[in-house]
């Protein structure tokens, strides 16, 4: 009988990619955005930044940070704000574009907090600058738990949770116009 090889979890262990290495192998270069999602047990917020400044790395490692939840439709948006690094900004989600194998839903029950992982990656050439883990307050972890389980309830479309964002992106001028109609505003501890 052959061996089964075992993997070890992504977030443990020698796996774990660290400050100043490679976000992923397979790219040195990104787009200049944010991926927000659910994995490995905590909630992952990746910002890629061409060229961060040293103030915006250390901000984003120890600053004051908001969270909020704004809902529309398909579509969901983790609203975020680190003091003195970014003003309000947003992250479109949905559970559905997660591949269904690595997909998770959290299990925080009530009166529990979820994690935040915050990654800070140099879009210009791939690697991570900073990370961070914040405590989201018990409101917040519940917000989200149950925004994603309604997702995974209902069948996915595409077209509909394009359309749903780009509704939403028209509606509001901007991240801080979403942050005052946001379901959900929080400091995250930590």
């Amino acid at each position: 009988m052959a061996h089964i090889h075992t993997f070890t979890h992504p977030e443990t262990g020698p796996a774990t990619r660290q400050v100043g290495e490679v976000w992923s192998e397979r790219h040195e270069r990104y787009d200049e955005g944010v991926r927000y999602l659910y994995r490995h047990g905590a909630h992952e917020l990746v910002l890629f930044w061409g060229a961060p400044t040293e103030a915006e790395i250390e901000g984003l490692r120890g600053q004051p940070m908001e969270v909020g939840l704004y809902s529309e439709g398909p579509a969901a948006f983790l609203l975020y704000k680190i003091n003195n690094v970014c003003e309000w900004s947003d992250a479109a989600f949905n559970v559905h574009l997660v591949p269904e194998d690595e997909r998770e839903l959290p299990a925080e029950p009530p009166g529990e907090r979820a994690r935040l992982r915050l990654i800070l990656v140099d879009a210009n050439d791939g690697v991570i600058r900073a990370k961070r883990i914040v405590s989201l307050d018990k409101v917040m972890t519940q917000a989200l738990r149950h925004a994603m389980a309604e997702q995974a309830a209902r069948p996915f479309d595409r077209v509909a949770y394009d359309a749903a964002v780009a509704a939403a992106h028209a509606r509001f001028p901007d991240s801080d116009a979403m942050a005052r109609a946001a379901e959900c505003l929080e400091p995250a501890l930590g």
